[in-house]
Parts: C-alpha cells; sequence; structure tokens
C-alpha cells in the first residue's frame, strides 16, 4: 500500500478530551499541504466516580459540547512536517433544576514540529513530535484548562505484518502533555488504531485510547474539557471512503465504557481530508 493512500486511511480524528488528535505518524511529503475541517460531538449524563463505579446522573441533567476543528499540516521537509490545529467550542452544561450553563468560542491552539526518526523500507514509520498548546479564550469561559501546555508524542505506524494480514494499517502513539499551572494537569495517553480496507475505496478502523490525567484537583467536573485529575479507556468505531486520491471522508462514533472520575460519555465525529 502507497505511502499517500496509507496517510490518507489512516486519519481519523477523535476528540473527547481535547479538540485534536494528529495522524502526524506518517510524515506529509516535502511541500505538501493538508487540511483537514471536522466536526464532533461529546455528550455525557452518568459518571464513573473516583473507584470506577457508575453514577447514575440526575434526571434533566448532562453535558454536551459540540466542536468545529480546522487542522493544517505542512510538510517543511521529507521528515519535518508544521502541523496546526484550531478548534470552536460550544459547551452546554444543564442541571436537574434546570438551569443550564453554556460557553462558545475558540479552544485551545495546537501547534508544533513533527519528524520522522526512521522509515523501515517506507513501509513503517517511527516519528516524535513536539508541540506546544495555548488558549484562545479568558478564564472565565470554560472552553478548556485556560493554561499554556506542550506535549511530546511518539508514533510508530504502517503496513501490518504480512504474518496477520495482507492489506491494513496500524497506528500507535505514546504521548505525555503538561500544563503549565500549580495543578498541573499532567497527563499521559496511548493510543492504538488498526484500519482495514473493505473495498478499493472503502475501510473500517477500530481505535482503542487509554488516557489518565494527574492533578493535585481532585475534583470531578461533567465539562470534559475543564477537568483535570481523571482516567478513562475509549474505543471507536470509524467508517472511511476516499473519492479521490486528495479527497477523504471519515465517520465515527465512541463509548467511554470504563473511567474514574469522569463523565460516561459517548459521541461522534464527521471529517474531510484534503491533500494539497
Amino acid at each position: 500500500m502507497k505511502k499517500l493512500i496509507l496517510s490518507c486511511l489512516c486519519i481519523l480524528v477523535f476528540i473527547g478530551i481535547n479538540p485534536y488528535r494528529s495522524f502526524a505518524s506518517w510524515p506529509i511529503g516535502k511541500y505538501r499541504d493538508i487540511v483537514i475541517p471536522s466536526m464532533f460531538l461529546y455528550h455525557q449524563t452518568d459518571r464513573f466516580d473516583r473507584d470506577g463505579h457508575r453514577v447514575k446522573g440526575d434526571p434533566g441533567a448532562g453535558f454536551t459540547s459540540y466542536s468545529a476543528n480546522l487542522y493544517v499540516g505542512y510538510g517543511i521537509s521529507r521528515r519535518l512536517d508544521f502541523i496546526a490545529s484550531v478548534p470552536y467550542v460550544y459547551t452546554q452544561n444543564k442541571f436537574a433544576n434546570g438551569d443550564k450553563i453554556t460557553n462558545q468560542g475558540l479552544g485551545d491552539l495546537y501547534m508544533g514540529l513533527s519528524y520522522n526518526l526512521v522509515n523501515f523500507n517506507y513501509v513503517r514509520y517511527l516519528s516524535v513530535q513536539v508541540s506546544g498548546i495555548a488558549p484562545l479564550y479568558n478564564h472565565s469561559v470554560e472552553l478548556g484548562l485556560g493554561n499554556y501546555g506542550a506535549e511530546v508524542k511518539l508514533m510508530y505506524c504502517g503496513n501490518l505484518p504480512k504474518s496477520i494480514a495482507s492489506k491494513g494499517y496500524f497506528n500507535t502513539e505514546l504521548a505525555y502533555r503538561r500544563y503549565f499551572d500549580v495543578q498541573g494537569p499532567d497527563q499521559l495517553s496511548f493510543s492504538g488504531t488498526v484500519g482495514y480496507p473493505i473495498s478499493h475505496h472503502d475501510q473500517l478502523n477500530l481505535e482503542l485510547l487509554f488516557f489518565r490525567s494527574f492533578s493535585s484537583n481532585k475534583a470531578f467536573n461533567p465539562n470534559i474539557n475543564n477537568a483535570r485529575d481523571y482516567a478513562f479507556f475509549k474505543p471507536s468505531l470509524n467508517y472511511g471512503h476516499q473519492f479521490t486520491r486528495r479527497f477523504s471522508t471519515f465517520i465515527g462514533g465512541y463509548y467511554t465504557p470504563f473511567g474514574k472520575n469522569t463523565g460516561v460519555g459517548y459521541g461522534g465525529s464527521i471529517q474531510a481530508i484534503i491533500k494539497i
């Protein structure tokens, strides 16, 4: 499977915690551009307590987040890529007494560089990405943690070994993120994705995400964008269609079966991938 097709097929942005996930494991290519407009939904009514037990939410209460995200990538060289992502977020937190709090506006700007450390015969790639995070809103608006931050990510991806499948690809990412505040948080995540073509232009992929956020602030927050100390496991199933070599679309859904101090969330995403 050619690198260009792989890079189009593997893209699936999953937003549950932050409105950004990159596919930067695959190099974009020198002087090439990629643009990904996306829309996401997250909703929760129930929650997990600190011991992982499910707690039923109050009738009529719940949290919903809608976001539109724009991701842009540019290939500076064959190994080095520039990436940037910015979301527009709308959130609504409903309470059992009928009150509700809504917020909307630009979220966190995510910007950085991805470097391909090693390519294994252009079949598999090992890359590292370093990024910065900057809030585009004031602290009185709950569209994120409101703090600057940084992230380093190690990524390994490529074709599935022939001993496993004759077609398909995988993508794994291990990331550490730090927000520069006395409460943190420090965040660790690991994700693994396996994709398989079901026709010449269609594919399915399954992603598993493990996420842990550490903070001295242990309070539960139904607004997932503002939570600090929590953990979850979140699988997602996605379908992609490639219209041309330069244009693809993806649609997907996810659910949170296990977690600690976080919502029992579910939702979905739809996005377009445009290579220029």
